[in-house]
């Protein structure tokens, strides 16, 4: 491989000196820098590897003239990515469209959030944890990406009345819950109605389905290290079976109390007897 002879502080010197007698815009000057050097470099393989401060000088305005040739050439040629004089918006910004499409709304996910339905909203989350639609759910995903779906006046007087602080269902007072007692009664038993006829096998089914994909069959979510459940359903299920076998000691200390024909040693041991019985395995 030829190896160069040129003196480099004097090929920079000579490409920047020319650069900037030659009127370079300055978002050019690097780039024509490079060509410089690149000219020089081909001359000195063509002579031994070396150049003369002459022919340092001969490249460059041979670069200079090709430059202006090529920008002479492209100036009839209005590029939509330049800027609108004394401003910063772009040619491309200025072009009449009725139906351009809002980049910036379509971007925020929030702003699009806020003003999609709810059950849309409830049906995009579980495609992403790639849980299976029903039916109901499939057929309204389906008339809304056809734009059948209208805003719903419930939603509405829901929202409204939860901000207040008023049942979302007959309007009276209800604290800090979205029903007051008379509405929270008749929903349990609309809800255990809906589970014994379809609604739990639906329920079984979406957890068989979070149980072959190795989630937490109760709600979806990754389980713990070492167990089926995560760590919330976890400690819920702890916290049942604690208050659980409280309440079956307690049960049993009362029995055992009232018998009349045990001793005390006798009913001391038949407590710690109990008390390992339903005393859980985890604790």
């Amino acid at each position: 491989m030829l190896a160069y002879k040129l003196d480099w502080e004097s090929c920079h010197k000579v490409a920047d000196w020319t650069a900037y007698r030659a009127g370079i815009r300055y978002e050019n000057r690097e780039d024509f820098v490079q060509d410089v050097l690149l000219e020089m470099m081909k001359r000195a393989q063509q002579d031994s590897g070396g150049l003369s401060t002459k022919e340092m000088w001969r490249a460059a305005g041979c670069v200079r003239s090709r430059y202006w040739r090529t920008y002479k050439k492209a100036r009839g040629i209005l590029s939509l990515n330049k800027p609108v004089r004394d401003t910063t918006i772009e040619l491309s910004e200025t072009i009449a469209d009725d139906k351009a499409v809002d980049l910036d709304a379509l971007l925020d996910a929030k702003s699009r959030l806020e003003h999609l339905p709810p059950n849309v909203v409830r049906i995009g989350k579980k495609l992403v944890k790639e849980d299976p639609l029903t039916a109901n759910q499939r057929l309204y995903l389906s008339r809304f990406r056809k734009g059948e779906v209208k805003p719903n006046r419930e939603i509405e007087i829901y929202h409204k009345r939860r901000s207040k602080g008023l049942c979302v269902t007959c309007g009276e007072e209800s604290g800090k819950f979205s029903h007051c007692p008379k509405c929270q009664e008749r929903c349990r038993v609309l809800q255990k109605k809906h589970r014994e006829n379809k609604g739990q096998a639906w329920v079984n089914t979406l957890r068989d389905h979070w149980r072959r994909q190795g989630r937490c069959p109760r709600c979806g979510a990754t389980p713990e290290p070492g167990h089926k459940t995560c760590p919330s359903c976890l400690a819920k299920n702890r916290k049942y079976l604690q208050r659980h076998h409280e309440k079956v000691y307690s049960h049993l200390k009362v029995v055992i109390l009232s018998l009349p024909s045990l001793t005390q040693g006798e009913r001391r041991q038949s407590e710690e007897l109990a008390t390992k019985q339903v005393q859980p395995s985890f604790f």
